[in-house]
């Protein structure tokens, strides 16, 4: 990378961004984040992981172009149909990926990376794949570094910037498949304890 080269970074969450800023930096390249992440369901959780970003962003003195619009019909349509297994993920990927390097290439910058190659979770292959063929098709670079390393530095810093930190990958599939075996979630509050029913029911 050349000293002080723009780089346009897809941000997918806060904790993925926090391991990546020094490195890059360190790498010489003047960073800015993208925000474009339609997956992110449902619109509460879009939220959190967009304000997260903002957060470290204007911490760090990123400059940030952020995609606010919740995008749940986007997506969806991506989708296809493909609502399981590896074709959603790589839908999804490409999804977010065409639309960074078209921004690359409208904004002026040459190269773009994302953060998803930060986490041990995402088809790594799959990621390199489409982001060198979407940046052949908008003439721009895409740096596919192995970031992997970082992730669990990642999520630390962000620990300790007190960031939010998500539990499963984005989309609402993604949530079922975290969460169908497990009753962890299950709502508790307002709901009185069995010796505190009975204490009411006896005193009439």
């Amino acid at each position: 990378m050349k000293a002080s080269e723009s780089t346009l970074v897809h941000a997918c969450c806060a904790p993925c961004l926090c391991a990546i800023l020094d490195p890059l930096r360190g790498d010489g390249a003047v960073l800015t984040a993208y925000f474009h992440n339609p997956n992110i369901h449902p619109l509460l959780e879009f939220r959190k992981r967009l304000k997260a970003v903002q957060v470290l962003c204007e911490r760090e003195r990123v400059p940030l172009i952020a995609c606010d619009a919740y995008g749940l019909e986007e997506f969806l349509q991506a989708l296809a149909g493909r609502h399981s297994g590896p074709e959603r993920c790589a839908s999804c990927y490409g999804l977010r990926l065409e639309a960074t390097a078209r921004c690359a290439a409208q904004r002026g910058f040459p190269r773009f990376t994302t953060t998803l190659l930060v986490s041990p979770h995402q088809d790594r292959e799959v990621v390199c794949r489409l982001g060198h063929a979407a940046a052949r098709r908008f003439g721009v670079a895409f740096d596919d570094t192995d970031r992997r390393a970082l992730h669990n530095a990642g999520v630390e810093r962000a620990r300790h910037l007190q960031l939010y930190r998500q539990q499963y990958c984005g989309c609402i599939f993604s949530e079922c498949e975290r969460y169908r075996d497990t009753t962890a979630e299950l709502y508790r509050g307002g709901q009185p304890s069995p010796t505190a029913e009975s204490r009411r029911v006896g005193h009439g």
